[in-house]
């Protein structure tokens, strides 16, 4: 740990400059950016004016109005982002003097593939190593693709970040020859005092939902494993036990378009097409609305880097049913109920036992209970982010 950040930067203005993920297939990406805004945003007063924060996108209707608001500045990247890589590759050694930095970026991130003596410092980050566990899940192509990305970075970054300890020890495992600095840093989700000022059962309404419904907040691919979810609604009924489960997040599934169609197809044999309810992809903000609003979540996902929705779950005082991937345990979330992934008959018998516990949302005392913690959180995150910047100030001073 770099010691005494605050001292470090009483005596410089740092430019970070945070590299907005652009995928329209993983929104997740954004909310990783967005979150270290507002743990950035929410430094102390003077360590907050000792950095300049920007984002890099595509697109600045990417960025919502609160996320620019937190901002000194926005770059737009009118090149395609592998152009724009393929042109660095290319480009003459001298033009990799600090001069030619017009922005004054001091720490770049996340970076995949820039070279690593470069006019700024930056930091790449790898997610985790799906991939490798569940490789009947990617394509050859896609597997080659994420393999040279990650051997890229094992070889030419000065520091790779990591949002868990299980993808930290993959990356050691998987690449024992690297040279440079495993960082771990794990993301927290921020509590929007505003979200908790709403009437979540108005957005209940807008979509036309029962009063009391469990809710899952994963996009539609095949390893968020939904199909463990509907076998449990079918297995409760068979007791005579109804329930009502939400789903949110986007349909496609690029890599196994047959997933939801085999989802919905299953839910109507087992007769219970009407409780598995899929609202597809929604807003940010009805989202958190339904998830305060609903009894619980239920999170079974095989794999994870870090789930957002578990520290969605944690930053509103949600109770959570998870599965217990390695990642999840290692989250470990207060109110939550673990069960053996996909165990249908773990997790119903879990939501039977408990449901008699549960009323439908808001649950005002311990909403404001986690946004209390959720501050002390983002607090550290953000000091952690800081030492992130200047661990790899550090390695890149040291490999000059």
């Amino acid at each position: 740990m770099v010691k005494n950040t605050w001292l470090v930067l009483k005596n410089k203005k740092i430019h970070i400059c945070l590299n907005l993920i652009n995928d329209k297939n993983w929104h997740a990406g954004n909310i990783y950016i967005f979150n270290m805004v507002y743990a950035l945003a929410m430094l102390p007063q003077a360590e907050r004016e000792s950095i300049k924060l920007s984002i890099a996108t595509q697109s600045k209707k990417d960025i919502p109005e609160d996320i620019r608001a937190k901002l000194d500045a926005i770059y737009i990247d009118t090149l395609p982002v592998l152009i724009w890589y393929k042109l660095l590759k290319i480009v003459p050694a001298f033009f990799r003097f600090s001069i030619f930095n017009i922005r004054k970026i001091d720490f770049y991130y996340p970076a995949s593939n820039l070279p690593k003596k470069w006019i700024f410092n930056w930091a790449g980050w790898i997610p985790d190593f799906q991939f490798k566990h569940l490789p009947h899940l990617f394509s050859k192509e896609e597997r080659i693709d994420r393999e040279k990305r990650n051997v890229y970075l094992s070889e030419n970054a000065s520091l790779i970040a990591f949002s868990s300890e299980h993808a930290m020890n993959d990356y050691k495992q998987f690449h024992p020859t690297y040279n440079n600095t495993p960082f771990l840093l794990r993301f927290v989700s921020k509590a929007n005092e505003d979200w908790l000022k709403e009437d979540a059962l108005l957005t209940q309404q807008k979509f036309n939902l029962p009063d009391q419904f469990f809710i899952v907040c994963n996009q539609f691919w095949k390893h968020k494993d939904h199909h463990t979810v509907i076998k449990a609604i079918s297995i409760l009924k068979q007791k005579g036990i109804t329930i009502n489960v939400v789903c949110t997040g986007a349909t496609e599934d690029f890599r196994n378009p047959d997933y939801f169609p085999s989802l919905m197809e299953q839910a109507r044999q087992l007769g219970i097409e009407q409780q598995f309810i899929v609202l597809g992809f929604i807003s940010r903000h009805d989202q958190i609305q339904l998830i305060r609003r609903s009894l619980a979540i239920i999170q079974p996902s095989l794999f994870e880097g870090w789930s957002t929705v578990v520290e969605d779950g944690r930053s509103l005082g949600k109770y959570i049913f998870l599965s217990d991937f390695p990642v999840h345990l290692e989250q470990n979330p207060s109110n939550t109920y673990f069960f053996t992934q996909q165990n249908p008959e773990q997790l119903a018998t879990l939501i039977q036992t408990h449901l008699h516990e549960l009323q439908p949302g808001p649950q005002i005392e311990a909403e404001q209970k986690a946004f209390k913690e959720n501050q002390e959180l983002m607090n550290t995150f953000g000091k952690r982010i800081i030492e992130m910047v200047l661990f790899t100030e550090q390695a890149q001073s040291a490999k000059a």
